[in-house]
């Protein structure tokens, strides 16, 4: 069975390198990158879970920057998240040359995943934002 997050990866890995070879620094932006993207999946998800009553936190994800005001908590708690999916991704990716064995495990095929995906983590926190402003008549 694959596993679609290492497919993800190693398909934009491969496909950055083949349109970019000389390109210096290319971990760092492939990286953020697709951290923002993961980011912004995040609170799609959690703005759908205090929607639903589910999670029910007036000051953000953690609640740790409640002091500091209405709209910087936010600020500061998606840069938290996105610090905390940084690392994590590249633990799971970049440390130690992993990105090396994932090339060779799932070499480039025609269908391209990174922007597929991509689109559809992008269209989700779009559709989330609009549809929520909406239902909560905030636009």
């Amino acid at each position: 069975m694959k596993n679609y997050y290492y497919l993800f990866w190693s398909d934009a890995i491969q496909r950055f390198i083949k349109h970019n070879p000389k390109a210096r620094g290319w971990e760092n932006k492939q990286l953020t990158l697709i951290s923002w993207i993961f980011t912004l999946a995040v609170f799609s998800t959690m703005l759908w879970l205090k929607y639903f009553n589910i999670y029910q936190n007036k000051f953000g994800l953690f609640g740790i920057f409640m002091t500091l005001g209405e709209k910087i908590p936010v600020i500061l708690e998606m840069g938290a998240v996105f610090v905390l999916i940084y690392i994590i991704n590249y633990v799971l990716i970049f440390w130690r040359n992993r990105y090396l064995l994932l090339i060779e495990k799932y070499p480039l095929g025609r269908f391209n995943y990174t922007i597929f995906i991509g689109i559809v983590l992008l269209a989700y926190f779009l559709f989330t934002i609009f549809l929520y402003g909406y239902l909560t008549g905030q636009m």
